[in-house]
């Protein structure tokens, strides 16, 4: 409803994006004439909040009609003062100096302007290609260290944070562009980084002889910290450990919490909250958040003691370490730690957790499945 205070966007700004996203096509699907022999490609488009049925010969969007909807400027926000009609357009200050506008856009005349938003946003050279380019690699670089490079994953402009190492931003998006915006070599690139790769040392152990510490909020990345696992990560290792998890791709999702695929095929619905992702901070799906809130509640602790979810899972858990052949306690300790943290249990470890198990019962298993599901090393990456 009015100009950014602080950063050179202004309100017609807002129209020109809203005018790339009124035209939606929100599915094809094949069907056939009524005697059977030409087969047709039907959509439905919803255009000025009106829907109706399109038809074509080809599956694609080239055979679909273009309707272009209109798009108009309001003073102050207010649908009672439209003003005049707004076009697919994109912040000058993102747009080279004299670069025509006829560089994103063409002249098919079902051309969206998605299109054109799309060229303009992977445009490195009269576009916002560069700034997307730091956008997507300081996101990456916050999901596996739990802090971007800048702070404020969404807000880059003049009131967030500066960046901690504005070189290092500038080479990760060069390579990233280098590469054909392909994501997975930029993850291969951090995570085999000897900075990713830094054991864990607690926060004392680099204070000088005055008691001081040079870099007492680790922005130099100077060691390790433990990075708690998402919410919808803690609910797929609990599916893991119990050899139920369905890493299969695509299809439809569940509202069920006891559904065996991954949190990420979960369906949310407000009045059916899943408990487990609600209490470890699972974001609110109405909202774009940038940075989840990480919270430490005496909740949690009784979720994973008690939750019926969580105590199925032991039992899961507990069937899988009875199955197994192992000659005595100690094996059914090591491989519970393998299988749960990833390593094998130190001596120490190794000592305390074998009473646990007692004859071997599957009661006393249990107990001890539930034990390894309460450790931090089950949650945090470390």
């Amino acid at each position: 409803c009015h100009d950014h205070k602080y950063d050179p966007i202004e309100q017609r700004d807002y129209y020109r994006f809203t005018a790339a996203f009124a035209e939606t096509v929100s599915g094809i699907r094949k069907v056939q004439t009524a005697d059977g022999k030409l087969p047709v490609y039907a959509a439905t488009e919803v255009t000025n909040h009106r829907i109706r049925m399109v038809v074509a010969t080809e599956p694609s969007f080239e055979g679909l009609p273009s309707i272009p909807a209109s798009v108009r400027f309001l003073v102050r926000g207010d649908p009672d003062n439209a003003r005049e009609v707004v076009f697919t357009g994109f912040p000058p200050f993102l747009v080279a100096p004299r670069t025509p506008k006829s560089r994103w856009f063409d002249k098919r005349p079902n051309q969206t302007g998605r299109v054109a938003l799309a060229r303009w946003m992977t445009d490195t050279n009269h576009g916002a290609g560069h700034l997307l380019a730091r956008v997507i690699v300081n996101r990456l670089w916050h999901h596996h260290f739990g802090r971007g490079l800048v702070a404020t994953p969404n807000d880059f402009g003049t009131r967030g944070d500066r960046p901690t190492h504005p070189q290092l931003l500038d080479w990760l998006a060069s390579k990233l562009i280098d590469n054909g915006w392909r994501l997975k070599s930029i993850h291969r690139l951090i995570l085999t980084s000897a900075t990713y790769r830094l054991g864990y040392q607690p926060p004392e152990s680099a204070i000088d002889g005055a008691g001081t510490h040079p870099d007492p909020l680790n922005r130099l990345y100077w060691r390790r910290e433990p990075k708690r696992l998402d919410a919808e990560a803690i609910r797929d290792n609990l599916l893991a450990v119990g050899g139920r998890l369905n890493s299969s791709m695509y299809g439809p999702g569940s509202l069920d919490q006891d559904h065996p695929r991954r949190s990420v095929y979960l369906r949310i619905k407000r009045s059916r909250l899943i408990p487990v992702l609600q209490l470890f901070d699972g974001p609110d799906s109405l909202q774009s958040i940038g940075q989840r809130s990480i919270t430490t509640t005496a909740p949690q602790a009784l979720l994973m003691l008690n939750n019926p979810f969580v105590q199925h899972s032991a039992e899961l858990f507990a069937q899988r370490l009875s199955r197994a052949k192992q000659t005595g306690n100690a094996d059914v300790v090591t491989l519970g730690f393998v299988l749960a943290i990833g390593r094998p249990p130190t001596p120490e470890e190794l000592r305390l957790t074998t009473p646990i198990l007692g004859d071997g019962s599957v009661a006393e298993i249990i107990d001890f499945c539930r034990v390894l599901l309460c450790l931090n090393e089950f949650l945090y990456i470390e």
